[in-house]
């Protein structure tokens, strides 16, 4: 059985998003490869739909927890430069 290449990416993409700061395209890229997989391997006999379903959470994680945390590192940041 072959696995499906975009849930591949869509993990690597998950993850890779936590390694960097501000990653946010390339969670919203795992969300959407995750989409694209489950869509392709719904129809299929590919593999790989654990690997999509995990890549998409992740993606949906990041975006959360940047969404929760930039109001702070904005008000640090207007506090830093106002001295």
């Amino acid at each position: 059985m072959m696995r499906n290449e975009f849930a591949v990416a869509s993990l690597l993409l998950g993850i890779i998003s936590f390694v960097q700061f501000l990653g946010i395209e390339k969670a919203a890229l795992a969300i959407i490869f995750g989409v694209l997989a489950l869509n392709e391997i719904r129809g299929s006999e590919m593999s790989g739909k654990y690997l999509a379903i995990l890549g998409i959470i992740l993606g949906f994680i990041y975006v959360v927890l940047v969404i929760t945390i930039l109001p702070y590192l904005y008000q640090y940041a207007t506090q830093i430069m106002a001295g």
